[in-house]
């Protein structure tokens, strides 16, 4: 079955259903609030899980030039002593597919080639949404007024602040503060190390510092601090580099040559309330905007793409309302388990008095366990066809 279908929200999880539909021969429009898609963001790792996802929409090969495939994942302590490494080769002997990190940006410029500039419509802001028994209707603010748009079918992939979620759902609370704070920054190829390409997450007391080499030569890193602490501090470069002064190298290499422009924080909220359907009539949601989940399992933007194909794949097996019933009845309670995993792995990350036990259950643990468990999220395939 094909028709028409209307994407809110040009995002990572947005553009692969938009690509997901169009394989699929429907005719897609994507409707983005932000005035140009910019290289903005820092970096996004692609989980097995993600990476056969994107192959199935035909990116695959797109992923593995653009991206950096990384060797394994380490967890050390400040002073540098390693907790332990998974060999990625373990990883992907297991679950069928490597582990990708990528620019935000390059990951978004990937799919946007494949979807094609002609179905993105830029400076459209989603205020308010109408179902109807076989379409829905969206309206939107420009620059030049006020608009709509119906189609078959509406997607709304606007995000954890989604607009549009309490249109659809007024009920549901919105997200809960994960009760820590993110900094993100990329450090450029002429001015960053080199290092391995391993996921390195650096444990700390109430603080996490991660590292992953990414494509092109950039050094991606994120800083973790409990909020109530982050708030006491002034944001910016020079009171990260004076706290994360003494954690092993190159942490302070990398914040002392990143480019205070490209600095980013960002609260963690997720939604801890479970949403009771992602589907309302011809519209469905996906991504952070049905179930975000915090950035402690490395889900989020790998959730998404899921939730795309899974969405596709059913509409044109069962046809739109059907499909749209198939569809929330497989994907809640997959993602509903990792959002309540996700806020469990973050609350056990950053309490300072559990580090201890933390460091010693991670040190004791054996590789071949850490793999296995895994499974819950790198173990998902799509439906062959």
């Amino acid at each position: 079955m094909s028709g028409t279908a209307i994407i809110v929200g040009a995002g990572i999880g947005g553009l692969t259903a938009a690509l997901a539909l169009q394989r699929k021969g429907w005719q897609v429009d994507i409707y983005e609030q932000a005035p140009t898609i910019r290289p903005v963001g820092a970096a996004v790792g692609m989980a097995p899980n993600a990476v056969k996802a994107l192959r199935y929409v035909g990116v695959g090969e797109d992923l593995r030039e653009r991206g950096r495939r990384q060797e394994g994942i380490e967890i050390r302590v400040p002073s540098g002593r390693s907790l332990m490494m998974i060999p990625a080769f373990g990883i992907e002997r297991r679950y069928g597919a490597p582990f990708y990190s990528i620019h935000r940006a390059d990951l978004h410029d990937l799919l946007l080639h494949r979807v094609g500039v002609t179905a993105l419509r830029t400076e459209h802001r989603a205020t308010g949404i109408t179902t109807h028994a076989d379409s829905a209707t969206v309206t939107f603010e420009t620059p030049e007024g006020t608009t709509s748009a119906t189609a078959d079918l509406v997607v709304v992939a606007d995000g954890i602040k989604s607009r549009l979620r309490p249109e659809l759902f007024p009920g549901h609370p919105g997200p809960d503060s994960a009760g820590y704070t993110v900094w993100r920054g990329i450090v450029p190829a002429a001015d960053a190390p080199d290092i391995s390409p391993v996921v390195s997450v650096t444990w700390g007391r109430g603080a996490r510092f991660g590292i992953d080499a990414i494509n092109d030569g950039q050094v991606y890193w994120f800083a973790c601090e409990n909020l109530a602490d982050a708030d006491k501090h002034e944001h910016g470069l020079d009171p990260l580099v004076a706290r994360f002064r003494r954690w092993h190298d190159p942490i302070p290499q990398l914040l002392a040559s990143t480019p205070a422009e490209v600095l980013g924080r960002h609260d963690v909220y997720y939604l801890r309330t479970a949403m009771l359907s992602f589907v309302r009539d011809r519209v469905a949601l996906i991504g952070d905007a049905a179930h975000a989940v915090t950035p402690d399992i490395g889900q989020g933007a790998c959730l998404a793409i899921e939730d795309a194909v899974v969405l596709a794949d059913a509409i044109e097996e069962h046809g739109v309302d059907r499909g749209l019933r198939t569809y929330n009845a497989i994907r809640r309670p997959r993602t509903e388990s990792m959002s309540r995993v996700s806020g469990r792995v973050g609350g056990f990350m950053q309490n300072p008095v559990l580090s201890p036990v933390r460091d010693a259950m991670a040190f004791a643990t054996p590789t071949s366990v850490f793999t296995r468990a895994m499974s819950a999220a790198y173990g998902w395939t799509p439906a062959a066809r």
